[in-house]
Formats: structure tokens, sequence, C-alpha cells
């Protein structure tokens, strides 16, 4: 694996654009409204971030890790900048909504070791919150680069670094408390964008649109810093912006002539389902040259789906490019080429669940395998029996391990964990450097990587990484009859309505003849207000039932496979409202909302129900009031709609925490209207409120990769 490396850094990129008189790089960044906000070039750019570097340099180390926590804006690249052009460390990070994920931000500014955080964006006001909130975080100076990046007499010249020199440190995105942070190398950055330019046609001439999170490394990296690199101009808004109207990312597309972009298959599943047709008629996608399809599992049908919707529009089936990654690997790890249409290879399905790649006969049953394209040059792909760590041959699958100059130095601070990570040796193989084990299932079809699957427990709902312990943990905080530690939560993948998340969880051996119907309530409503996850299925049973290794480990899969079988001692089990929906294979019949009288409680609560009904395709009487809607089968994405549809129809603007906050209809009608609930015996169980810090994030939702498991694919 001898690859040619590019000089340089993204900081001497970024100088040499300030230079060039034939430079038309730019950054436009978008309002919620798609009007432009903010426009920046690269010279006042490299001007804002070298007076931001003179602070780093005066207040911290070279090498030191600087926290950047900002909502969406130019400042944030300012600010990563500043970061390269000193040689301090970037730590990206959200900033948590209100309280919400305050102990994340705490771990990453704990583990990190950060003495400074930048930030912009409005966070500056929030910061003193949090402070107050935490001593972890009142002990980092704390500087808003607003005020400090417009004395040029505060400018620092380009620090010189070691290529080898980690150039950030990206956070795994899930929600667990203890993240852990990867190292990438100035040298693992500039190859990665190395290959993305060659792979995907980027150029000067090129227009990259994005709205993923900059926090985040598919947005980072791919949407912002690529467009440096390779000199051309990028359009941004704030994913916010997208999930409150998808119109706006291809009303952008189409007035800025973008060329290249990239989401998650949920945001291209969105578009498809959200965006009526008399809204796409203005629409002109003929410009697009790619759009990466990654992040998350690759729906076929959400591929066809988008195509059907918006080929008239321009759209071409060519223009999708799957692709897989991961944080690991800085990026990049496969791509489709430019102008070739994804492959779909039909196999087997039950040779795949055996472990075996066969084409799919006429008469067998046949499972829809996308191709997530072909390594990069210089990428080493090895398909490996993880149990042995052998190789395995091209017609079965194994874990998928790597090798190449992108792969990351390691987790920060966490020697054992990168140990068992990164430099891994194949049996049998004399391998020098050693390959990244990535977690993730898949083979190697006709020089294709398909990923079929993930040895690692992450649940990966719209973009979002959900840890299955932390749902576990919750639920069981949630009764006292819950027994602790006795639960296993596990995703289905290829389920009817996306993938399902599953609960088995043990009763106290003293509980078992509880009335389920109050524990499956709290333990809906409990994930539901502190994850922003809705559960599909709880499955009560006996003291012991759950299945463990001979150390006391939970055994997820092993629990899904015994589940599926019936061989769980079942006391009890509850489906959502939209499960029960769809296993009695009910099509959605999205309903047109009755207009209601804006603040008067009887009209809102029937407004309420049937928005909620029309969405979750059920019938109005099977949508109570005093139900948690989460319990219903609201997810996250309708939670955001649901806001947004609301705010429209009382037209005052509603905050997207609306539903977590407030989380049945009966809730939201006395919060909006300041009318106490007609039957408070009626009322859901009570839950306490989420801690400080727990739960989900909007822009969590958006995290499209869990480092340490989960890539593009």
């Amino acid at each position: 694996m001898n690859a040619v490396l590019p000089a340089g850094t993204i900081a001497t990129r970024l100088a040499a654009l300030a230079e060039s008189p034939e430079d038309r790089w730019s950054i436009t960044f978008l309002d919620s409204h798609g009007a432009v906000f903010e426009r920046c070039g690269a010279a006042e750019l490299a001007a804002r971030a070298a007076r931001v570097a003179g602070f780093l340099e005066r207040e911290s180390a070279p090498g030191a890790p600087v926290l950047l926590v900002f909502q969406p804006c130019v400042d944030f690249l300012v600010a990563f900048l500043a970061c390269q052009w000193s040689g301090r460390l970037a730590v990206p990070i959200n900033p948590p909504r209100r309280h919400r994920l305050i102990q994340r931000l705490q771990a990453v500014a704990t583990d990190s070791g950060a003495a400074i955080a930048l930030t912009g964006g409005g966070v500056a006001e929030q910061s003193a919150l949090w402070q107050a909130d935490s001593p972890e975080l009142a002990a980092i100076r704390w500087q808003d680069v607003g005020d400090i990046d417009s004395d040029p007499a505060q400018a620092t010249p380009l620090r010189a670094v070691d290529p080898t020199a980690t150039c950030f440190i990206q956070y795994t995105s899930g929600s667990t408390a203890l993240p852990k942070g990867v190292e990438v190398s100035h040298a693992n950055l500039m190859a990665d964008m190395a290959r993305m330019e060659e792979a995907w046609g980027l150029s000067p001439a090129s227009t990259m649109v994005t709205w993923l999170p900059a926090f985040h490394d598919l947005g980072l990296i791919f949407g912002l810093l690529q467009t440096l690199y390779s000199g051309c101009p990028v359009v941004q808004m704030a994913p916010n912006s997208f999930l409150q109207r998808p119109l706006l990312w291809l009303e952008a597309i189409s007035r800025f002539r973008g060329t290249h972009t990239a989401a998650p298959s949920f945001a291209y599943d969105l578009c498809a389902r959200r965006i009526p047709p008399e809204a796409r008629a203005g629409l002109d996608l003929a410009s697009l040259v790619m759009a990466m399809n990654a992040a998350e599992p690759i729906d076929p049908q959400v591929m066809e789906d988008f195509i059907t919707a918006f080929g008239p529009h321009g759209f071409r089936r060519e223009t999708f490019a799957p692709a897989y990654g991961l944080a690991e690997s800085t990026l990049a790890v496969t791509a489709s080429p430019v102008g070739v249409a994804p492959r779909l290879f039909p196999l087997d399905a039950a040779a795949l669940e055996a472990g075996r790649i066969a084409e799919a006969g006429a008469a067998s049953r046949r499972h829809l395998i996308p191709g997530s394209g072909a390594p990069l040059p210089d990428v080493a792909v090895a398909i490996v029996d993880p149990e042995t760590g052998r190789r395995q041959p091209p017609d079965r699958v194994g874990e998928i391990w790597l090798g190449g100059p992108t792969i990351a130095g390691g987790y920060w601070r966490r020697p054992e964990e990168s140990a068992a990570t990164f430099g891994v040796r194949v049996a049998d193989e004399d391998e020098p450097t050693g390959y990244l084990r990535t977690g993730d299932l898949g083979a190697l079809i006709d020089g294709e990587l398909c990923v079929t699957g993930r040895i690692k427990d992450l649940i990966i709902l719209s973009g979002a990484n959900h840890y299955p312990q932390d749902i576990e943990r919750v639920a069981q905080g949630a009764h006292p009859a819950l027994r602790a530690g006795g639960g296993a939560a596990f995703g289905l993948v290829g389920e009817a309505g996306g993938e399902q998340v599953v609960l088995v969880q043990e009763l106290e051996r003293t509980q078992r003849r509880t009335d389920p119907a109050p524990l499956f309530g709290a333990i809906s409503a409990a994930v539901w207000q502190t994850l922003e996850l809705q559960l599909s299925r709880i499955v009560l049973v006996e003291p012991g039932a759950v299945l463990r290794t001979s150390s006391g480990k939970i055994q997820r899969a092993a629990n899904r496979q015994a589940w599926r079988e019936g061989a769980l001692p079942v006391i009890a089990e509850w489906r959502s409202a939209r499960q029960e929906a769809l296993d009695a294979a009910r099509e959605p019949q999205p309903a047109a909302p009755a207009r209601a009288l804006a603040m008067e409680a009887p009209a809102l609560e029937h407004w309420l129900r049937d928005w909620l009904a029309g969405r979750l395709a059920l019938p109005a009487s099977a949508v109570p009031v005093d139900r948690g809607v989460g319990e219903l089968g609201l997810t996250s994405l309708d939670a955001v709609d649901l806001a947004g549809a609301l705010g429209t129809h009382l037209g005052r603007a509603l905050p997207q925490t609306l539903a977590f906050d407030h989380p049945t209809i009966a809730a939201m009608v006395a919060h909006l209207t300041g009318v106490p609930p007609a039957s408070p015996a009626q009322a859901s169980p009570s839950i306490p409120a989420p801690p400080p810090g727990a739960g989900g994030d909007l822009e969590e939702l958006l995290s499209l990769i869990e480092g340490g498991a989960r890539g593009h694919d």
C-alpha cells in the first residue's frame, strides 16, 4: 500500500486560493427561507482564520485540542481553519439544544482535554447556562469568534505542521455518554480528498450544495473542506432548514446550478414523500453530476422513488452515487463512478442469511443488495472471518477490514481500544501496516463492496445512531417492575416501514403477574421523551430469559434470533399503533388535516388528532388524546414536521421539541391554549422529566456515522 500523498494541508490550500487571481471559491450560507444570509470568499476566509489563529497562538500551545461548538454558520469554518492555520486540533461538537445533550458535551470536553472552546451562531449566550450547570464546562474558556476575527493586527502567519500530525479529532456521534475521538492527520485528510476529487469529478467548475451538519465528518469533509481542496464554491444551509422544508435543498441545487451533493437515504425519501408534485414544478436538477447516497443503509426502493419523482425535473439515475466509509478511514472508502447507474445485486436470501453469496434463482427467495461502489485507489479491502481473523473465500460474507493512507491514527488517548481496532493483522498474511476493523459485514461482488449487516449492536434510524444500552438503561429506569441489566434492544433491518427497534425486557421475580399495560406505557414514554426514539415492540419476558454470554454480557443478536423464532418465554408483548397498522398490511393514506380554529382547545385537539391519524395511517379513533405520540408511532422526523405544520396552522413559530416536551395531544393542547385537560384522570402516566443532557438532538438525528462502528454505506 505505497501511495503517493498530496502535499500540504487544507490550510495551505486556503492560503493558495486566497492569493490566486483566478480563485472562484466562496461559501454562501442560506437562511431558513432559502435567502442568502452570508457570503464569504477565500481571501476573507483566510484573513478571518488568521486572526482567530492569532488568538489560539496566544492562549494555547501547539497541538492543543480546541472545542468548536457552533450553530450552523460560516464562523464554524473560520474556527476550524484557524485551528489548522495555527497547528491546533479542532474538536467539532454539536451544541446541546437547550439542556439536551449537555452530558455529551461534558464527555467530549473531558475526554479531549480542551481548555478553550470557540463558539458562534448564537452559542455564546447559551454557553453561560451550560457553564452554570457543569463544572467541567465552567473550567473551559469560551470565546465567540465574532469578537476576535475582525482585527488585522491579531493575525498570525500560517504555521508549518508535520503532515503526519493530528489535524482534528472526530468524535463518535451516537447517544452514549462515552464517545471516542478519531485522530485524523493532515495526510489522512488530504489523501481522502484527493481520491474523492478524482472519483467524483470535482474541479473549480463544480458547485457543492450541502445541508449536512458541519460537526460531522460527511458534512465537514465532503460538504465543506472538499470544496477548498478542489477550489469550487459551496452553498450551505442548516440541517434544520432542510428538515423543516426539504424542498429548500433541491431549490438551492436548481438556483445555484449545483453539481455535487450528499445525503443519507432518509433525506431522499423525505423529498420523494413530502414534496408534492405541484411544488416540484420549478425544479431543474439537470446540473447535478453526482448525489452521494451514504451514511445509513441504502434502500433501493428509496432511490427508485426519488428517480420517479424527480426524473421529470432533470435528475438522472446515474447521478446517484452510493458510497461507504467511516470516520476511522477519514471519510470515504468506496465510490460509485460518475455517470454510472447504481448497481443492485439480487442475492439468494437463504444463502445470505447463512453467510454465503449466491445469485438468486427463479424459485428462490430474493434479497436485493445495493452496491456501495469500488474501493478508492490505494484503499485495501479485506473480507475477513471475524472469529478466526482469516480472509474469507469470495463467496462468503465477512467483516470488512480496511487499509491504506486514509486510515486514521487511532482513538484519542485510548491505546487499548486503538490496538483492538487499528493495525490488526489478517491471520497467515504478512501485511506490515495492518488493517482497520470496521465492525460491518459485507462482501466484494464483481469488484463492488456490498454491505450486508453489522457485527456491532448499533441501531441506525433516519440517519441517527442509537446505542442499545442507552435504550435499555432508559427503559429499565421507567418502572420498578423492570429488572436492571435484564434487557436487550435491537434493530430489525429491512422490515416494512423501515428499521424497527424491539426491546426484550425481563421483569423482577415478584412482578411477573403485574398488569403489563402501565409498564408498556412507562417504557415507551420514557424512551420517547429521553432519547426521542420510537419503540416498535416491547417484549416482557421471565426473569433470566434474556440471553447472555458466559461472562454476563447481553447477546443482542442471539436475543433477536430467539425472539424471531419464538424461543423466549414471553409474558406479554406490545406493539406501537403504527406497528399494528404495518402488521395489518395497511397502506399509508395521509389525510389532509382539517383547518381548525387557531387557539380553541377542542378545535386544536381535533386538528392534532387528524394530523396524527393521517401521518401514522391510523383511524382517528385510534389516536387517543392521552396516549404518548411516541407510543403511537411518531418518529423524530414526524415530530419536526408536526411542529412546523402546527406552527403554520396557528400562525406562530413553535419549538421543534414540542412533541417531546408535551408528548400527548392533551398536553400539547393544554400548553398551547393554557386550558388544562378536561379529564385529568385520563392523563398519561407521569414520567419524570429527563435530566439535563438526556435525550437526542435534532442535529443528532443527522449524525450520519457512528465512529467506531458504522459508516457511509
